[in-house]
């Protein structure tokens, strides 16, 4: 009995293997008759299939179908030119190829011993057919031709894939020999398909995609759109939160491009919001060396020693700016709200128990420093008039001078303008 039994399992194992076999053969079979939906049917048991699923020849054919399919196409171009190609459709059977095959290639290339003991590829025709086939794909530009077709679809996630697979053939371990290699020059066109890659990647909000894309074209020499590349880095990082990678990216932006004010502008903005002073007046004191010229620099440090009770250094920035760019309307709100704020500090340090001459001197002083603050608003409000923070810090010194001769007035026509300004 136990004999029968063993012979049955033999059996049965036989087969299993013999239908996948057949799937192999049908599947073949289908793809020379050009029907290939019913092929990738075929295929698809024996790529799930014990037997089958380990066998390069399995994963080389599932390639096939999709090369057979281009090929279809194009002969049919070839016996019409007036024929136009659906690269939607055959641009995915050879994205889909080239995954297979890579699939294929890395079995094929499996170590076994020959007779002598040496190890050798388990099956290195597949890789030399592979080979011959992606390097085909490469110069036709067939992945190309489908990325462009998916973004025209909107479909930015298969247009990054696309253009990503195309970038990817020649780095691909089966094509690294030197012959090989110089069928498919890198050079500028390849740059600018990585960076279409990197552009597509965002537009799919692919964010790790686009960082990958990135690092990989950092890598070559004389990279294509340097700066912006860069700049897109640093963005993806901050779309991923990633502290870390925007630091630097953004410091190798300012030592690979010191010239460029964005780099150095977005470090400052990157330490003020992560609430690190110290280093962004490092960089602010940096930019001013580069550029001693620009105030928006200045009024930049200006506001971080302000934030920092540094007033009397924030001032004398605010004056530096004024003095290189005498409209430039911050400069004068921040001079105004050190003062304004200097006074609120000292009106509530006048001790209550002041009377007489000490409390008068003590108002009086309190007075004359809200009242310093108001021409420097008022040159704020004049150069932007549409601040309404500065306008209604204005309005507040307004009404508590509204006693004084004009005051009233003023405030009046402040608060016209606040309401015309809300009301927009």
């Amino acid at each position: 009995m136990k004999k029968t039994l063993f012979l049955a399992a033999l059996v049965l194992m036989s087969a299993g293997v013999y239908a996948q076999q057949a799937n192999l053969k049908l599947a073949k079979s289908l793809t020379s008759k050009k029907d290939f939906v019913g092929a990738r049917a075929a295929i698809r048991q024996a790529l799930d299939n014990e037997e089958t699923k380990n066998l390069a020849q399995t994963w080389y054919l599932a390639g096939e179908i999709g090369y057979r399919q281009l090929k279809a196409e194009t002969d049919k171009q070839f016996e019409d030119p007036m024929y136009q190609i659906n690269y939607a459709e055959v641009g995915a059977a050879v994205y889909e190829s080239c995954e297979y095959w890579i699939v294929a290639d890395s079995l094929a290339m499996v170590p076994m011993l020959d007779k002598k003991g040496r190890e050798v590829p388990t099956d290195p025709k597949t890789r030399k057919n592979i080979q011959g086939k992606m390097v085909q794909y490469y110069q036709s530009k067939y992945l190309v031709q489908y990325g462009a077709a998916m973004q025209s679809n909107d479909d930015m996630k298969s247009a990054y894939q696309a253009f990503r697979m195309h970038t990817l053939i020649p780095e691909l371990p089966i094509m690294q020999d030197p012959k090989i290699q110089d069928k498919m020059p890198r050079d500028e066109e390849y740059q600018e398909y990585m960076y279409y890659a990197v552009n597509f990647a965002f537009a799919a909000e692919d964010y790790p995609a686009a960082i990958d894309m990135i690092n990989k074209m950092l890598k070559i020499e004389n990279v294509y759109k340097e700066k912006r590349v860069n700049e897109m880095l640093f963005e993806a990082y901050k779309m991923m939160n990633d502290s870390t990678g925007m630091e630097n990216t953004l410091k190798n932006g300012v030592t690979r491009f010191p010239e460029e004010p964005w780099f150095i502008q977005n470090m400052i903005n990157f330490y003020v919001y992560s609430n690190q002073q110290e280093k962004a007046i490092q960089y602010l004191n940096e930019a001013i060396a580069r550029d001693p010229q620009s105030a928006q620099y200045y009024v930049a440090r200006a506001g971080m020693l302000e934030s920092m009770n540094r007033y009397t250094d924030a001032i004398a920035d605010y004056e530096k700016a004024i003095e290189l760019a005498p409209d430039n309307g911050n400069a004068y709100a921040g001079i105004g709200r050190i003062k304004y704020n200097q006074a609120v500090i000292f009106d509530n340090g006048i001790s209550g128990s002041l009377r007489g001459k000490a409390l008068d001197d003590a108002m009086n002083t309190m007075s004359a420093m809200y009242r310093a603050a108001i021409p420097y608003f008022e040159k704020a409000v004049e150069y932007n008039p549409e601040d309404l923070g500065t306008m209604n810090q204005l309005k507040s010194l307004y009404y508590r001078f509204r006693k004084e001769p004009g005051m009233q007035a003023k405030y009046d026509k402040m608060m016209q303008q606040i309401r015309e300004l809300q009301n927009r």
